[in-house]
């Protein structure tokens, strides 16, 4: 009998540790399998070592049974449990060697079966759906001179031909085929295997212009040229021509009046595993491809400040509201506003004390606005006493949207500090992330980004990391390590989970320093994060400005999420 005090936390739990160990021999199934993020466990073995995380011991698989008891348990707390096909893979079973996911998956990205289901579960979503269509585009840049984004297009062309002198690589007079078409909305979906991350796709990709409808993560998709660094030399100019095809189906919503391009990579999951005939995974994959069709037009704003120390709680709200006002004037399109850690204190209370009057003070600011904005912020209670609260919020027009307590304290803090259990804990059942145009955010108070390398935390599906951090000092007066928090804190947490990190800080009694990055994505390999350098990172803000306060100066830098 599975003990009913078996959560879902602790089902992904002991996914992570099969992630990292692998599976014991005759522990693997065949004839399910248990989805999650793309990849496949056996189920009867994922609840065994659930067990241990809740009740202290491994439950034996002679007091329970496999199939409809064990599958109906898992379904019932959320999970996705699907039949396995012949040629599916599970984890390797564990060896004297262990071995990260990504080197013991093996599924062929050329497997049939994976496009055939995308296709139905695109027709079972919209319909009509046309496969290997063909758009009447031309291929000759000089053909767009009428279009908006003619010179960035030019810009592009002329960058590909520089990258090897490979000029005359336009070899067919129109657009070859695309993967598939949906009429009804009007976008094409593109199936990007493994010879579509070269480097001469990184080139297009980075002369894309800012405003640029993208159905797919910019930054991941250039980071997986770079990782991939894929080579086709036959013909000597295959790559250049493929990236300049796969660039006219990015601006097709520009020449043919589409919604954004959508693309998807055929490694980022095991698409055959996908059932067409189980509502749960055809909701999965509407929510994904929706996901992506609304990347559009997202920001993050990060908020800096040169600080005196003297402030209070209503002196920090005006100058959020202000903040706030200036970067909706600047932005078109939905943005998340960073403030640092401790953008309010609560003094000798607990931090929850402040929810209320912050939730509703953010909110009515918020309502007044047309466009969606979330506000992140920190708040600080019990200063003055041990087991400090460190608590980041999110905020939108409706109120509290996410609450996050600290879960790894600083070297200095340990004992001082009333941490959450973990990085799954609710905060006055809340959970520490929110979504925003397909993009789910993961709530970090300060140090929790440290942990997140520290404790080699799985990404379980976030594509930004938003720090909450507290304040950096001149040296000798406090915490001065603006750039150690940098490289193992932000590029540290963004090496681990793949992802942008976004961080706020205050620096008290000494300038902002102007390299300092607020914004972080790395694509630096297994290179150490002790040699990463602000050079090496790839984000850029797209706006700037500075804005005098009663306590200081408050810098404000804008991203494009694309």
């Amino acid at each position: 009998m599975i003990p009913l005090n078996i959560k879902r936390e602790h089902i992904v739990k002991a996914i992570w540790e099969i992630d990292l160990n692998g599976i014991p021999p005759r522990r693997n199934s065949k004839k399910f399998c248990l989805i999650f993020k793309g990849k496949q466990y056996p189920p009867k073995y994922v609840l065994s070592l659930a067990n241990r995380f809740v009740n202290g011991e491994k439950l034996d698989p002679s007091e329970f049974t496999g199939g409809k008891e064990t599958n109906n348990f898992l379904k019932k707390l959320g999970f996705d449990i699907a039949k396995i096909f012949p040629f599916d893979t599970f984890v390797t079973p564990i060896s004297s060697k262990k071995k990260t996911f990504e080197e013991i998956q093996k599924h062929n990205e050329r497997c049939p079966k994976c496009k055939n289901t995308i296709e139905i579960m695109l027709k079972k979503i919209y319909g009509d759906v046309k496969s290997n269509y063909k758009f009447e585009v031309s291929t000759n840049v000089k053909d767009y001179k009428d279009i908006p984004f003619y010179q960035e297009l030019k810009e592009i062309f002329l960058e590909l031909q520089k990258h090897r002198g490979c000029e005359d690589f336009i070899r067919t007079p129109t657009l070859p085929r695309c993967d598939f078409f949906v009429p009804n909305p009007g976008f094409i979906l593109e199936f990007d295997e493994s010879q579509h991350f070269t480097l001469s796709r990184k080139i297009s990709l980075q002369n894309y212009p800012q405003n640029l409808k993208l159905g797919f993560l910019y930054t991941k998709w250039i980071n997986l040229c770079e990782k991939i660094n894929a080579k086709d030399n036959n013909p000597p100019f295959r790559d250049e021509q493929r990236a300049w095809y796969d660039t006219l189906r990015d601006f097709l919503p520009e020449i043919k009046g589409l919604e954004s391009t959508v693309r998807l990579y055929s490694k980022e999951m095991q698409w055959c595993n996908l059932n067409p005939k189980n509502k749960e995974d055809i909701a999965k994959f509407r929510e994904l491809i929706e996901n992506r069709r609304k990347r559009s037009s997202s920001w993050v704003a990060t908020c800096i400040l040169q600080s005196n120390g003297k402030y209070s709680n209503d002196e920090r709200l005006k100058v959020l509201s202000q903040i706030m006002d200036l970067v909706v004037k600047k932005m078109d399109g939905d943005v998340v506003i960073l403030f640092p850690g401790g953008w309010y204190s609560a003094n000798e209370q607990e931090a929850r004390n402040l929810y209320e009057w912050v939730g509703e003070n953010v909110r009515d600011m918020l309502s007044k606005k047309e466009e969606n904005i979330i506000i992140c912020l920190g708040i600080d209670g019990r200063v003055a006493q041990y087991a400090k609260d460190q608590i980041g919020i999110a905020i939108s027009k409706k109120g509290i949207e996410a609450k996050g307590r600290k879960f790894h304290s600083a070297p200095q803090e340990k004992g001082h500090v009333e941490l959450a259990k973990d990085h799954l804990c609710k905060e006055e059942n809340k959970s520490r992330f929110f979504d925003l145009n397909g993009r789910k955010y993961f709530l970090c108070a300060c140090y929790d980004s440290f942990g997140i390398k520290q404790k080699k935390i799985p990404n379980f599906g976030m594509d930004v990391i938003l720090d909450l951090v507290h304040g950096f000092y001149p040296k000798g007066e406090g915490g001065s390590g603006d750039v150690y928090f940098a490289k193992h804190g932000f590029a540290g947490a963004s090496k681990e989970w793949d992802c942008l990190v976004f961080g706020a800080a205050v620096f008290f009694n000494r300038k902002i320093p102007e390299r300092w990055p607020s914004g972080v994505y790395w694509n630096q390999g297994s290179k150490s994060t002790q040699k990463w350098r602000y050079e090496d990172n790839p984000i850029k803000s797209q706006v700037e400005f500075e804005i005098s306060i009663k306590e200081g100066i408050a810098s404000v830098r804008i991203y494009n999420l694309r």
